[in-house]
């Protein structure tokens, strides 16, 4: 039994070091009324997300990605990826509640849905693992 003990007591210690999150492609969606609002893919190496970008940000019927109109408004969307690409994701998802730089129109897509995605996209688990390096 001590034995158990102490295996299962150093597990937890090595586990501590290592990241919470498996290292790897994420995708996670946010779907309203069965309309895929925003879908955002992003790489996680050791917590942090070296990657991320839209694949699908869309609103009543309009493509904030491809429709001039909206693309002129989506800055607020691509700065939010920006500010959080190298940053701990444990960091971040508590700061995603709509900041400022989000084009307030109605409810149209928030940083909250977003966050909302990357947290799918977390509890889903890796879409592709990272390759091992020797």
């Amino acid at each position: 039994m001590k034995k158990f003990l102490f295996a299962l007591m150093l597990l937890g210690a090595i586990s501590a070091f290592a990241g919470q999150y498996p290292d790897g492609m994420y995708r996670g969606v946010y779907v309203s009324g069965q309309e895929t609002q925003v879908e955002v893919q992003f790489k996680l190496k050791n917590d942090v997300i070296t990657e991320a970008k839209y694949r699908t940000l869309f609103y009543k019927g309009h493509d904030w990605l491809k429709e001039d109109e909206y693309v002129a408004k989506n800055g607020g969307y691509i700065k939010l990826l920006e500010r959080i690409t190298n940053k701990k994701i444990q960091d971040v998802m508590p700061t995603m509640y709509n900041s400022e730089e989000i084009e307030k129109g109605g409810a149209t897509v928030r940083e909250s849905k977003v966050r909302s995605a990357l947290q799918y996209g977390l509890n889903v688990g890796p879409l592709k693992l990272a390759k091992k390096t020797k």
